[in-house]
Protein backbone atom coordinates (compact mmCIF):
# COMPACT_ATOMS: atom_id res chain seq x y z
CA UNK A 1 0.00 0.00 0.00
CA UNK A 2 1.37 3.71 -1.04
CA UNK A 3 2.06 5.65 2.01
CA UNK A 4 0.05 8.39 0.40
CA UNK A 5 -3.00 6.11 1.54
CA UNK A 6 -1.66 5.37 4.85
CA UNK A 7 -1.50 9.03 5.91
CA UNK A 8 -5.43 9.82 6.57
CA UNK A 9 -5.56 6.87 8.81
CA UNK A 10 -2.32 7.91 10.40
CA UNK A 11 -4.17 11.60 10.84
CA UNK A 12 -7.41 9.69 12.00
CA UNK A 13 -5.22 7.72 14.82
CA UNK A 14 -3.00 10.67 15.76
CA UNK A 15 -6.38 12.21 16.93
CA UNK A 16 -7.81 9.50 18.28
CA UNK A 17 -4.97 8.64 20.50
CA UNK A 18 -3.82 12.78 21.59
CA UNK A 19 -4.16 12.80 25.83
CA UNK A 20 -7.46 14.69 26.76
CA UNK A 21 -7.06 16.54 30.00
CA UNK A 22 -6.91 14.32 32.91
CA UNK A 23 -6.92 13.89 36.13
CA UNK A 24 -5.74 10.44 37.85
CA UNK A 25 -7.08 9.33 41.03
CA UNK A 26 -6.45 5.75 42.54
CA UNK A 27 -7.98 3.37 39.91
CA UNK A 28 -10.32 5.97 38.06
CA UNK A 29 -9.44 8.51 35.70
CA UNK A 30 -11.81 11.75 34.55
CA UNK A 31 -11.36 13.84 31.67
CA UNK A 32 -11.63 17.38 32.88
CA UNK A 33 -12.43 20.43 31.16
CA UNK A 34 -9.68 22.84 29.92
CA UNK A 35 -10.43 26.03 31.48
CA UNK A 36 -8.57 27.54 28.58
CA UNK A 37 -10.91 26.62 25.56
CA UNK A 38 -13.31 29.58 25.19
CA UNK A 39 -16.01 29.74 23.20
CA UNK A 40 -17.03 31.90 20.30
CA UNK A 41 -19.40 35.20 23.04
CA UNK A 42 -18.60 38.19 23.29
CA UNK A 43 -16.80 38.20 25.40
CA UNK A 44 -15.74 34.10 25.18
CA UNK A 45 -16.50 32.14 28.44
CA UNK A 46 -15.04 28.68 28.63
CA UNK A 47 -16.15 25.36 27.35
CA UNK A 48 -17.99 23.36 29.41
CA UNK A 49 -19.14 19.80 29.41
CA UNK A 50 -21.57 18.30 32.05
CA UNK A 51 -19.81 14.91 31.61
CA UNK A 52 -16.17 16.30 32.15
CA UNK A 53 -14.80 17.34 35.18
CA UNK A 54 -15.31 21.31 36.53
CA UNK A 55 -12.23 21.94 39.18
CA UNK A 56 -14.12 24.14 42.20
CA UNK A 57 -11.02 26.05 43.18
CA UNK A 58 -12.60 27.94 46.51
CA UNK A 59 -13.87 24.39 47.78
CA UNK A 60 -10.99 21.89 46.69
CA UNK A 61 -13.06 20.08 44.41
CA UNK A 62 -13.77 18.58 41.29
CA UNK A 63 -17.71 18.03 40.22
CA UNK A 64 -19.08 16.43 37.14
CA UNK A 65 -22.17 14.63 36.04
CA UNK A 66 -22.80 11.22 35.29
CA UNK A 67 -25.63 9.15 34.55
CA UNK A 68 -26.86 6.62 36.79
CA UNK A 69 -29.84 4.31 35.59
CA UNK A 70 -31.46 7.49 33.47
CA UNK A 71 -30.93 9.61 36.91
CA UNK A 72 -28.80 12.72 36.39
CA UNK A 73 -25.82 12.68 39.75
CA UNK A 74 -23.11 14.81 40.50
CA UNK A 75 -20.29 13.25 41.45
CA UNK A 76 -17.25 15.14 43.27
CA UNK A 77 -14.01 14.24 44.14
CA UNK A 78 -11.31 16.37 46.03
CA UNK A 79 -8.39 18.00 44.13
CA UNK A 80 -5.93 16.24 46.95
CA UNK A 81 -6.76 12.54 45.78
CA UNK A 82 -5.38 13.92 42.39
CA UNK A 83 -2.06 10.89 41.72
CA UNK A 84 -1.15 12.34 38.04
CA UNK A 85 -2.34 14.96 35.37
CA UNK A 86 -2.15 13.78 31.96
CA UNK A 87 -2.41 17.12 30.24
CA UNK A 88 -0.70 18.69 26.66
CA UNK A 89 0.84 21.97 26.85
CA UNK A 90 -1.57 24.66 28.31
CA UNK A 91 -2.70 27.11 25.07
CA UNK A 92 -2.02 30.35 27.32
CA UNK A 93 1.41 28.55 28.13
CA UNK A 94 2.62 28.18 24.94
CA UNK A 95 1.05 31.69 24.36
CA UNK A 96 3.14 33.51 27.48
CA UNK A 97 5.97 31.67 25.99
CA UNK A 98 6.22 33.08 22.51
CA UNK A 99 5.25 36.28 24.51
CA UNK A 100 8.62 36.28 26.21
CA UNK A 101 10.48 35.51 22.99
CA UNK A 102 8.77 38.04 21.18
CA UNK A 103 9.81 40.82 23.87
CA UNK A 104 5.87 41.36 25.47
CA UNK A 105 6.26 40.10 28.90
CA UNK A 106 3.62 41.97 30.54
CA UNK A 107 1.37 39.63 28.23
CA UNK A 108 3.39 37.06 29.09
CA UNK A 109 2.66 37.55 32.78
CA UNK A 110 -1.08 37.72 32.10
CA UNK A 111 -1.06 34.62 30.15
CA UNK A 112 1.02 32.85 32.70
CA UNK A 113 -0.70 33.74 35.80
CA UNK A 114 -4.04 31.79 34.66
CA UNK A 115 -1.80 28.98 34.17
CA UNK A 116 -0.07 28.89 37.74
CA UNK A 117 -3.93 29.69 39.37
CA UNK A 118 -5.32 26.76 37.68
CA UNK A 119 -2.41 24.41 38.88
CA UNK A 120 -1.75 25.68 42.07
CA UNK A 121 -3.62 23.23 44.08
CA UNK A 122 -2.42 20.11 42.40
CA UNK A 123 1.27 21.86 41.65
CA UNK A 124 2.88 19.30 42.91
CA UNK A 125 1.06 16.43 41.13
CA UNK A 126 3.40 14.72 38.35
CA UNK A 127 2.31 15.80 35.03
CA UNK A 128 1.25 19.39 36.59
CA UNK A 129 2.36 22.69 34.73
CA UNK A 130 2.66 24.88 38.02
CA UNK A 131 6.85 24.50 38.04
CA UNK A 132 7.33 25.16 33.83
CA UNK A 133 4.73 28.10 34.52
CA UNK A 134 6.74 29.35 36.96
CA UNK A 135 9.81 29.27 34.98
CA UNK A 136 8.01 30.91 32.32
CA UNK A 137 7.10 33.32 34.96
CA UNK A 138 10.42 34.07 35.27
CA UNK A 139 11.78 34.20 32.12
CA UNK A 140 9.29 37.21 31.99
CA UNK A 141 10.05 39.07 35.07
CA UNK A 142 13.71 39.08 33.93
CA UNK A 143 12.71 40.60 30.13
CA UNK A 144 11.02 43.58 32.90
CA UNK A 145 13.94 43.54 34.41
CA UNK A 146 11.77 44.11 38.01
CA UNK A 147 14.24 42.82 40.38
CA UNK A 148 12.08 43.57 43.39
CA UNK A 149 9.28 41.56 41.93
CA UNK A 150 11.54 38.63 40.62
CA UNK A 151 13.18 38.59 43.95
CA UNK A 152 9.80 38.23 45.63
CA UNK A 153 8.70 35.74 43.27
CA UNK A 154 12.18 33.48 44.14
CA UNK A 155 12.01 33.91 47.34
CA UNK A 156 8.29 32.19 47.47
CA UNK A 157 9.76 29.73 45.29
CA UNK A 158 12.60 28.65 47.16
CA UNK A 159 9.84 27.47 49.97
CA UNK A 160 7.71 25.39 47.65
CA UNK A 161 8.41 21.60 47.53
CA UNK A 162 9.51 22.14 44.23
CA UNK A 163 12.26 23.93 44.58
CA UNK A 164 14.08 20.93 46.20
CA UNK A 165 14.18 19.55 41.99
CA UNK A 166 17.55 19.70 40.87
CA UNK A 167 16.32 21.56 37.70
CA UNK A 168 13.91 23.80 39.79
CA UNK A 169 16.49 24.68 42.41
CA UNK A 170 18.90 25.41 39.30
CA UNK A 171 16.57 27.58 37.52
CA UNK A 172 16.40 29.50 41.03
CA UNK A 173 19.82 30.12 40.96
CA UNK A 174 19.95 31.22 37.60
CA UNK A 175 17.53 33.62 37.94
CA UNK A 176 19.59 34.58 41.13
CA UNK A 177 22.92 34.92 38.77
CA UNK A 178 21.47 37.16 36.26
CA UNK A 179 19.91 39.42 39.31
CA UNK A 180 23.19 40.26 40.08
CA UNK A 181 24.58 40.29 36.81
CA UNK A 182 22.30 43.86 36.55
CA UNK A 183 23.82 44.63 39.42
CA UNK A 184 27.38 44.57 36.92
CA UNK A 185 28.82 41.47 39.83
CA UNK A 186 30.10 40.29 36.30
CA UNK A 187 33.25 38.15 37.58
CA UNK A 188 31.43 36.62 39.66
CA UNK A 189 28.78 35.57 37.36
CA UNK A 190 31.05 34.09 35.01
CA UNK A 191 32.51 32.00 37.39
CA UNK A 192 29.12 30.69 39.13
CA UNK A 193 27.87 30.19 35.78
CA UNK A 194 31.00 28.23 34.48
CA UNK A 195 30.72 25.91 37.47
CA UNK A 196 27.08 25.09 37.27
CA UNK A 197 28.15 24.16 33.36
CA UNK A 198 29.41 20.95 35.04
CA UNK A 199 26.52 19.80 37.02
CA UNK A 200 23.82 20.42 34.79
CA UNK A 201 22.28 17.92 31.87
CA UNK A 202 19.57 19.30 30.48
CA UNK A 203 20.40 21.35 27.10
CA UNK A 204 17.63 24.27 28.34
CA UNK A 205 19.85 24.79 31.49
CA UNK A 206 22.96 24.37 29.77
CA UNK A 207 21.89 26.95 26.75
CA UNK A 208 20.67 29.27 29.29
CA UNK A 209 23.53 29.03 31.08
CA UNK A 210 25.81 29.74 28.15
CA UNK A 211 23.47 32.81 27.55
CA UNK A 212 24.09 34.32 30.75
CA UNK A 213 27.71 33.88 30.94
CA UNK A 214 28.50 35.08 27.61
CA UNK A 215 26.44 38.41 28.71
CA UNK A 216 28.79 39.08 31.64
CA UNK A 217 32.01 38.25 29.38
CA UNK A 218 30.81 40.56 27.02
CA UNK A 219 29.94 43.22 29.70
CA UNK A 220 33.08 42.86 30.79
CA UNK A 221 34.56 43.54 27.15
CA UNK A 222 36.09 40.00 26.78
CA UNK A 223 34.29 39.75 23.23
CA UNK A 224 36.64 36.95 21.57
CA UNK A 225 35.44 34.45 25.22
CA UNK A 226 31.93 35.96 24.72
CA UNK A 227 31.71 35.27 21.02
CA UNK A 228 33.02 31.39 21.68
CA UNK A 229 30.32 31.21 24.48
CA UNK A 230 26.83 32.48 23.24
CA UNK A 231 28.52 30.41 19.85
CA UNK A 232 28.24 26.88 21.56
CA UNK A 233 24.34 27.20 21.87
CA UNK A 234 23.72 26.57 18.56
CA UNK A 235 26.43 24.59 17.41
CA UNK A 236 25.45 21.96 20.82
CA UNK A 237 22.23 23.20 21.67
CA UNK A 238 20.72 23.99 18.53
CA UNK A 239 17.58 22.56 19.52
CA UNK A 240 16.52 24.91 21.89
CA UNK A 241 15.69 27.37 19.60
CA UNK A 242 14.18 30.07 22.28
CA UNK A 243 17.73 30.37 22.85
CA UNK A 244 19.03 30.40 19.08
CA UNK A 245 18.27 34.57 18.55
CA UNK A 246 19.97 35.65 21.88
CA UNK A 247 23.31 33.33 20.81
CA UNK A 248 23.34 34.89 17.42
CA UNK A 249 22.64 38.39 18.41
CA UNK A 250 25.38 38.13 21.08
CA UNK A 251 28.19 36.85 19.30
CA UNK A 252 26.88 39.99 16.46
CA UNK A 253 27.49 42.51 19.44
CA UNK A 254 30.79 40.31 20.11
CA UNK A 255 32.22 41.01 16.05
CA UNK A 256 31.88 44.48 16.24
CA UNK A 257 33.13 44.62 20.22
CA UNK A 258 36.60 42.91 18.42
CA UNK A 259 36.32 44.93 15.06
CA UNK A 260 39.15 47.46 15.02
CA UNK A 261 41.41 48.39 12.10
CA UNK A 262 44.61 45.91 13.58
CA UNK A 263 41.84 43.59 12.08
CA UNK A 264 40.10 45.65 9.02
CA UNK A 265 41.28 42.10 6.41
CA UNK A 266 39.01 40.27 8.95
CA UNK A 267 36.10 42.14 8.23
CA UNK A 268 34.45 41.06 11.82
CA UNK A 269 31.40 44.05 10.87
CA UNK A 270 30.67 41.56 7.89
CA UNK A 271 30.39 39.18 9.53
CA UNK A 272 28.43 40.57 12.35
CA UNK A 273 26.11 41.67 9.67
CA UNK A 274 25.58 38.31 8.52
CA UNK A 275 24.51 37.19 12.02
CA UNK A 276 22.02 39.81 12.17
CA UNK A 277 20.56 39.51 8.94
CA UNK A 278 20.42 35.52 9.55
CA UNK A 279 18.17 36.45 12.83
CA UNK A 280 15.73 39.18 10.83
CA UNK A 281 15.35 36.00 8.49
CA UNK A 282 15.47 33.05 11.01
CA UNK A 283 13.42 34.37 13.83
CA UNK A 284 11.25 37.89 12.32
CA UNK A 285 9.16 37.46 15.49
CA UNK A 286 11.67 37.80 18.13
CA UNK A 287 12.90 41.00 20.32
CA UNK A 288 16.31 39.81 19.33
CA UNK A 289 15.15 40.62 15.61
CA UNK A 290 13.76 43.90 16.02
CA UNK A 291 17.46 44.76 17.89
CA UNK A 292 19.37 43.47 14.83
CA UNK A 293 17.27 45.64 12.35
CA UNK A 294 18.35 48.88 14.49
CA UNK A 295 21.90 47.63 14.07
CA UNK A 296 22.11 46.67 10.55
CA UNK A 297 22.68 49.20 7.65
CA UNK A 298 19.75 50.21 5.83
CA UNK A 299 20.54 48.45 2.95
CA UNK A 300 20.84 45.37 4.13
CA UNK A 301 18.24 45.65 6.75
CA UNK A 302 16.11 46.31 3.73
CA UNK A 303 17.29 43.04 2.13
CA UNK A 304 16.59 40.83 5.41
CA UNK A 305 13.35 41.99 5.58
CA UNK A 306 13.01 41.25 1.79
CA UNK A 307 14.41 37.96 1.91
CA UNK A 308 12.17 37.04 5.13
CA UNK A 309 9.27 37.85 3.16
CA UNK A 310 9.68 35.74 0.65
CA UNK A 311 10.34 32.99 2.84
CA UNK A 312 7.11 33.14 4.92
CA UNK A 313 5.71 33.21 1.18
CA UNK A 314 6.80 29.97 0.61
CA UNK A 315 9.35 31.20 -1.98
CA UNK A 316 13.00 29.64 -2.02
CA UNK A 317 16.30 31.05 -0.06
CA UNK A 318 17.81 33.30 -2.01
CA UNK A 319 21.26 32.15 -3.89
CA UNK A 320 24.02 33.13 -1.70
CA UNK A 321 21.40 33.15 1.26
CA UNK A 322 23.37 31.97 4.95
CA UNK A 323 21.21 30.38 7.32
CA UNK A 324 21.55 30.00 10.88
CA UNK A 325 23.77 26.68 11.01
CA UNK A 326 26.18 25.48 13.65
CA UNK A 327 28.72 25.14 10.65
CA UNK A 328 29.01 29.03 10.95
CA UNK A 329 31.16 29.12 14.47
CA UNK A 330 33.43 26.75 12.45
CA UNK A 331 33.42 28.99 9.63
CA UNK A 332 34.24 31.93 11.92
CA UNK A 333 37.27 29.82 13.74
CA UNK A 334 35.61 28.84 16.71
CA UNK A 335 37.19 26.72 19.26
CA UNK A 336 34.11 24.76 20.13
CA UNK A 337 35.06 21.87 22.05
CA UNK A 338 32.61 20.35 24.50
Amino acid sequence: MRLSLLLPAFALFAAASAPAQTFVFKGERWEINDPFKMDSSIPPKPVVDPKKGTINVIKGTIDRTSNQGGIEVTLTRKLSEVTEVIWPTPARLKEAQANVNRGEPAKALDNIEAVLKFFEPIKNVPGSWWVKASIVKLDALDRLENDAATAAFLDNLEKEEAAKLPEVATQIQLARLMQRARKGDHDAVVAESTELLTKVDSNELQARLHIVKGNSLFASKKYEAAMTTYLRVPVFFGSETEFIPKALLGAARCFRGMDSPALKEQKLESISNRYLYDIIVSFPVSREAEEAKRMLPKEERALAEADQKKIAAGGPLPEGVIMAKPKLAAEEGVEANK
